[in-house]
């Protein structure tokens, strides 16, 4: 039984894997829209008309981030269950509690990114104003969690 359990880390690589293959499939994609957003930009220099080119280039941003998240999930990972990576120090995760913050931080990032996309587009100012709080709400509860674990550290 212990010689199965010491093994069964290695099933984690499916997770890691799977991860890494959903952040280049999403690098790509995202840069792909980009270019065509930046190809629409140009096409469009002449126009009289708004094209939106600013929320869609928001929309992507938020994709790249996504991409990241997925790309330090497939490295955390790996590094918690298979072993070191050649990693820059701020990237390395030594335990449960690192990946945890440093997901929380670009998942704050991404919320914000989103809060920026949905200003973009403004209809709706009392569902506007909701929006924001929420995402507040949730930043700020992000936040409060990596300073109240910093402090037990």
């Amino acid at each position: 039984m212990k010689t199965i359990l010491e093994n069964a880390k290695y099933a984690v690589i499916l997770a890691v894997l799977s991860s890494l293959a959903a952040s280049v499939s999403i690098f790509i994609w995202a840069s792909v829209k980009m270019l065509i957003t930046i190809y629409h930009m140009f096409t469009g220099i002449f126009s009289t008309e708004a094209t939106g080119t600013t929320a869609h280039a928001v929309a992507i941003l938020d994709s790249f981030i996504l991409a990241v998240i997925l790309y330090i999930f497939a490295i955390a990972l790996y590094e918690l269950f298979i072993g070191e990576l050649k990693l820059p120090e701020w990237l390395v995760i030594k335990d449960l509690d690192d990946l945890k913050k440093k997901l929380s931080s670009v998942i704050a990032l991404m919320l914000a990114v989103t809060f920026l996309e949905h200003l973009a587009e403004w209809s709706d100012p009392q569902g506007t104003l909701m929006f924001a709080v929420a995402i507040g709400v949730v930043i700020f509860a992000l936040v409060f969690y990596m300073k109240t674990k910093e402090k037990k550290e």
